[in-house]
């Protein structure tokens, strides 16, 4: 169930990554960037490269802004405590950026420190209550601790969002998601004869 758990997290962080991508231009590997290079290892989920450019690209100074895909990549690659030091750091000139919160809280997660985790996507729904994938990740983690009712109460709060903007299918994901804790939920009912 653990694992479980945390590949829904951290999948929702990787299908972030991936949605991101922008229009490839046509280079020889030579003409490229540091930062191309770097964009494209993150996009292939190739963290060792992300963490050996990132160590000279970022340095003490993230004018890049690659502190998100830095961090990932060092998580994904074992070194979760520096993730957390390069977000921290990222945090304090920038503590508005609710992402930064996001991927904080995955690294705790990562690190099996659910509470800090909870607290980091706490700030993030406070910044952005939009954002589903904060309330599936509070969800997620209070199922793992075994709090069915705080982990319904989240899972819905994300279909609810879902339906709104019309991505049936996450929705209909987690709506099934609450009646597999709970058969009887009827909002979670209601919400499944929502989608068309």
């Amino acid at each position: 169930m653990k694992r479980l758990i945390h590949i829904l997290i951290i999948s929702g962080l990787v299908l972030t990554g991936a949605c991101q991508s922008k229009q490839q231009k046509t280079v020889t590997p030579e003409e490229k960037t540091a930062g191309e290079i770097f964009a494209e290892a993150y996009q292939k989920g190739d963290w060792s490269t992300v963490v050996a450019i990132g160590d000279t690209l970022i340095g003490e100074n993230d004018t890049m802004n690659l502190a998100i895909g830095y961090a990932e990549g060092l998580m994904a690659t074992g070194n979760p405590d520096k993730a957390l030091k390069v977000l921290s750091k990222k945090l304090e000139s920038n503590p508005q950026d609710y992402y930064l919160y996001q991927t904080k809280g995955n690294v705790y997660v990562s690190m099996e420190q659910y509470d800090s985790a909870l607290i980091c996507y706490d700030k993030v729904i406070e910044m952005k209550p939009t954002y589903a994938r904060a309330f599936i990740n509070e969800g997620a983690i209070y199922e793992l601790k075994g709090n069915k009712e705080k982990a319904i109460e989240y899972y819905l709060a994300a279909t609810d969002l879902f339906l709104r903007n019309k991505y049936y299918a996450e929705a209909r994901e987690f709506a099934s998601r609450v009646l597999s804790l709970d058969t009887n939920n009827a909002d979670a009912k209601e919400m499944l004869e929502q989608i068309p």
